[in-house]
């Protein structure tokens, strides 16, 4: 008999991973048996697992919709923790292989633009060189959805732009930041967006400066900006990397800006040799 008495009346200490494996099968699977060949077992002992499950919460987890089982209300909420529990028990799993070999393992890195396409490209490279046997995976985003996949645990360790709003973040390098045009260029500018902590660092550079933008067009790529100047006659505040080699821009003013580069590791969590090598590659391109 199910109740809904209070959790101390729930035997949660005999929770186990194999349950909720189970029932992340099931709530993945499109039927029982979809689920039990998910997970390499016959649908009898899923069948067995998942009703020990329903014991140990007290709760029923799965009902009858005609010929197919449905996921209850609570049944919801313990497949979201599943999902959960199972995520960080991989990742746990993925550091002590990782403490224990310092070669092998997976790598998740979340990286801004700038790092991938030049800041670090090199260095990327080498550490590919050096750990072959290491699954390496990069996600590119912006500076405040890589630490909030940080957060998540979707990445081991992300490359933003500071000030890092959370986690331990290790300095790489302070990237200047010039005043760019073409020839003929106008008053109008096209800029980073309002809000990034790359547009805060530009605006406090051309403030300091003694410029008021008047920004016509705004993007978070910098060769879109590079373009965009190109075509409309505006002015931009790039790195050298993105506006130098085009040849179609010409330097306006030097180091109007600059912003820093960190690398951020989650707090609490012992850094990996790998996550620790990585970063000590980059610190020292």
């Amino acid at each position: 008999m199910f109740t809904t008495n209070s959790i101390e009346q729930f035997d949660l200490e005999g929770l186990t991973l194999q349950q909720l494996r189970y029932f992340n099968a099931v709530a993945e699977g499109e039927t029982f048996a979809d689920a039990a060949a998910l997970i390499g077992i016959s649908q009898s002992a899923l069948s067995q697992g998942i009703a020990r499950l329903e014991q140990v919460t007290g709760t029923r987890l799965l009902e009858r919709d005609g010929r197919r089982r449905r996921i209850t209300d609570a049944g919801e909420l313990v497949a979201e923790y599943a999902r959960r529990v199972l995520g960080e028990s991989e990742t746990l799993a993925a550091q002590l292989e990782e403490r224990r070999t310092g070669r092998t393992g997976r790598l998740r890195v979340g990286m801004i633009d700038a790092a991938a396409l030049y800041l670090f490209a090199d260095a990327i490279a080498g550490f590919r060189d050096e750990f072959p046997e290491v699954a390496l995976s990069i996600a590119v985003d912006g500076s405040a959805e890589l630490e909030q996949r940080l957060t998540d645990f979707r990445d081991d360790v992300v490359i933003v732009v500071g000030p890092a709003a959370r986690g331990v973040a290790t300095h790489l390098v302070t990237e200047p930041m010039h005043l760019y045009g073409p020839d003929d260029s106008s008053d109008a500018f096209a800029l980073y967006p309002t809000g990034s902590r790359t547009r805060i660092a530009i605006d406090r550079g051309l403030a300091a400066a003694g410029i008021t933008p008047r920004v016509m067009a705004e993007s978070g790529n910098p060769a879109v900006l590079r373009e965009l100047c190109r075509l409309t006659g505006s002015q931009t505040v790039l790195p050298a990397a993105v506006a130098g080699p085009s040849g179609d821009l010409s330097r306006i003013a030097d180091h109007v800006a600059e912003r820093d580069v960190f690398a951020v590791t989650r707090e609490q969590t012992a850094a990996s040799p790998l996550v620790a090598g990585f970063i000590a590659r980059l610190t020292a391109e």
